[in-house]
C-alpha cells in the first residue's frame, strides 16, 4: 500500500509545556508511532517529506537529537526586548508561513501534521486545508482545544494518546498479515462532556423538524441552515469542502456519493451545484466559481455581503448653460429670427 506523503511541523515550545523533556527522550518512539500510521486514513503508513521543529533559544540544546532524527531545527527567538524578557518566541508566525508555503509548493502532498495544541493555529488549518490535503493537529482533551480542533482539522492527536506513544514499539508482522497493523490510538479518557453550539443547533433542527419554507425540500433547508450555522462561527473566511461535507453528514439524507440508491449532494449533480442551491435559500452563503467545476464558499454577515455593483447610468454631456434671455419653446417651434 502506498504511503502518505506528509509534512510534520512541531511547535516545540507548546509540546514541551505538555510533556517536558519526555518529548525529546522518547522522540524515536513517537516519531515511529506517526510513521506507522497513527490516526492516518485506513491506517496507511507515512513518509515524511519534511520534518521541522520550531523553538525558542533556550531549547536549542536539543538540536542534535532532532537533527539526528531527520528534522530541520529553527531557532525562532523573539526580536522585541519585552518579548525576549518574557520568554516569548516568533515560532507561531514562522510555522504559519512554512505551513502555507509547503502546502502550496510541495508536490503530491497528502497530509500536513501541525503538532501543537495552540488554538491560534485554527485559521492556519482552515487556510491550508483542502479536499486533497488533510490536516492533523494536537489538542488537549482536558480543555476546549481538543474539541475546537476536532471541528476544524481532519484528525486530532490528544495529549494522552501522544504520551502513550512515548512507549510505542513496532509490532511484529504475523505470517498471515500483509502489513504491520497501524498503532491503536486510545480514545480521550479525560475529555470533558461538551456539545458545540453548531452541533446542538443542528441536532435541535433535525429533532424538531424545523424546515422553514414548505416549498423547499426539508433536507435542503436543513443543509442551508447547517452551512449558515457553520459560517456564523467563521464569518468572512473560506469554508473548505472538507469542512462542509463533514458538517452535512449530520443530515441522514446527505451522501457525497451514490449509496443504496440515494443520490449524492442532496440530489444535485455535484458539490458546486448543491452549494449554489443552498446559497439561494440563505443568501449570506456566497458561492464564487473558481473554474474547472470548483467553487469558493464564504459566509458573510447580513448587511456586510458585498453586492455586485449596479451598472452606472450612461454619462451624457451636461447641457450648455442657457443664456438668461433665452426662451425655451416647445419642440417643433422656433423663435423668430
Amino acid at each position: 500500500m502506498a504511503r502518505l506523503n506528509s509534512v510534520l511541523l512541531v511547535d516545540f515550545d507548546n509540546l514541551y509545556g505538555a510533556a517536558e523533556e519526555d518529548v525529546v527522550k522518547n522522540l524515536p518512539n513517537w516519531l515511529l508511532w506517526l510513521e506507522d500510521g497513527a490516526l492516518s486514513p485506513r491506517g496507511k503508513k507515512r513518509r515524511f517529506v519534511h520534518k521541522r521543529v520550531y523553538w525558542n533559544l533556550q531549547f536549542d540544546k536539543y538540536r542534535p537529537d532532532f537533527e539526528q532524527a531527520g528534522f530541520e531545527a529553527f531557532n525562532c527567538r523573539a526580536l522585541a526586548k519585552r518579548k525576549i524578557s518574557a520568554g516569548k518566541s516568533s515560532a507561531d508566525i514562522v510555522i504559519t508561513m512554512d505551513a502555507i508555503e509547503l502546502a502550496m509548493k510541495t508536490k503530491k502532498l497528502d497530509e500536513m501534521i501541525i503538532l501543537t495544541t495552540d488554538s491560534d493555529f485554527v485559521p492556519v488549518v482552515n487556510r491550508v486545508q483542502h479536499p486533497g490535503l488533510r490536516v492533523v493537529t494536537g489538542g488537549k482533551e482536558t480543555d476546549p482545544t481538543y474539541e475546537l480542533f476536532s471541528q476544524h482539522a481532519d484528525a486530532v492527536i490528544h495529549m494522552a494518546a501522544f504520551r502513550s506513544a512515548f512507549e510505542y514499539q513496532r509490532a511484529e508482522r504475523k505470517w498471515y498479515q500483509f502489513k504491520i497493523p497501524a498503532p491503536v490510538v486510545p480514545p480521550p479518557s479525560l475529555q470533558r462532556e461538551r456539545q458545540s453550539p453548531l452541533l446542538g443547533r443542528v441536532l435541535s433542527a433535525l429533532a424538531t423538524g424545523e424546515t422553514g419554507d414548505s416549498s423547499i425540500a426539508p433536507e435542503l433547508h436543513r443543509g442551508a441552515s447547517l452551512i449558515k450555522a457553520l459560517g456564523e462561527r467563521m464569518p468572512d473566511q473560506v469554508l473548505s469542502k472538507t469542512k462542509i461535507v463533514r458538517a452535512l453528514t449530520a443530515i441522514p439524507e446527505f451522501t457525497p456519493e451514490y449509496s443504496n440508491g440515494v443520490r449524492p449532494w442532496l440530489g444535485h449533480k455535484n458539490f458546486a451545484a448543491m452549494m449554489r442551491r443552498l446559497s439561494q435559500i440563505h443568501p449570506e452563503i456566497q458561492v464564487k466559481p473558481l473554474g474547472q467545476g470548483r467553487v469558493e464558499v464564504i459566509y458573510r454577515e447580513p448587511g456586510t455581503a458585498p453586492r455586485t455593483p449596479a451598472a452606472e447610468p450612461e454619462t451624457r454631456p451636461s447641457p450648455a448653460p442657457m443664456d438668461e434671455a433665452e426662451t425655451v419653446l416647445p419642440e417643433g417651434l422656433h423663435s423668430p429670427a
